[in-house]
């Protein structure tokens, strides 16, 4: 029955326009939305974040290439480097601690850290991060970069252990973490951090069959498009203040629906 549902153009439209849009507008690449809709539509779980993956590194691609040519200074390729190639890292250290470690306590942790930067952007800790923060280390780019490559491994772990998208990570990271980066600048990057590791895992989930060739390409027309427009409105439009508001919704949806799958395993 659901499975039908989703062969209604009306439906892969919606889904693939909600994922692009927030990809745009956010740099978080849609997989949190994709990935979760497809598996209450009766799409196996395997299969279901496979294609959603597979629809992420596109998408991303496109909204990197829209802000390459709307505000090219958004995209800031040191910092964007060495978060993916920390990304990397983390990815192989996620295997090795998904077998060692118990992934309760540290999703628990995971979830209280999201809640905190959410409330933070909503000013209940100071006040909402309209301009760009200074950072850990302000005075420090050796440190700054540091902390760029650390935050790329904790999202390229987070990604693996817990199934977010390292832009929920890298967002906030970029802009609290690294410091000097407003929320237009910090969501260029993590879009742009994001490709490559996208496409190694869309690699990864096509050499496992986890991929589902038609549904992508039913979702991805409508993400493409939408990914773009995201990133156009949110370079002409969007205040940075209103960007951290609807960041914080999105950390707590995703906050949410972690502690849902976790009260569900036990």
């Amino acid at each position: 029955m659901r499975g039908s549902v989703l062969r209604r153009p009306a439906t892969t439209l919606a889904i693939g326009v909600l994922a692009g849009l927030l990809s745009g507008l956010l740099g978080i690449g849609g997989g949190l939305v994709v990935g979760p809709l497809l598996v209450l539509l009766a799409i196996p779980m395997k299969r279901a974040l496979g294609s959603a993956l597979a629809v992420v590194a596109p998408v991303a691609a496109v909204g990197v290439a829209t802000e390459f040519f709307t505000a090219p200074e958004h995209l800031v390729l040191w910092a964007a480097a060495l978060v993916a190639a920390g990304g990397q890292a983390g990815v192989h250290l996620g295997e090795r601690l998904v077998r060692r470690v118990s992934s309760s306590r540290l999703r628990t942790l995971f979830i209280l850290l999201l809640v905190f930067v959410a409330l933070r952007n909503l000013g209940i800790f100071g006040e909402i991060p309209a301009d760009a923060q200074p950072g850990l280390f302000p005075g420090s780019p050796f440190m700054r970069c540091v902390t760029a490559l650390l935050l790329g491994v904790i999202g390229g772990l987070c990604a693996l252990m817990f199934g977010v998208g390292g832009g929920v990570v890298v967002v906030p990271g970029l802009i609290f973490g690294v410091g000097g980066f407003s929320f237009h600048y910090a969501t260029g990057t993590s879009l742009l951090a994001m490709v490559p590791t996208a496409m190694v895992g869309v690699a990864l989930a096509m050499r496992d069959g986890r991929v589902s060739g038609s549904l992508v390409k039913r979702l991805a027309p409508a993400a493409l498009v939408a990914a773009a427009f995201g990133v156009w409105i949110r370079n002409r439009w969007m205040e940075p203040s209103f960007l951290a508001i609807l960041f914080a919704i999105f950390l707590l949806y995703t906050a949410w629906n972690l502690l849902n799958r976790d009260s569900g395993r036990s």
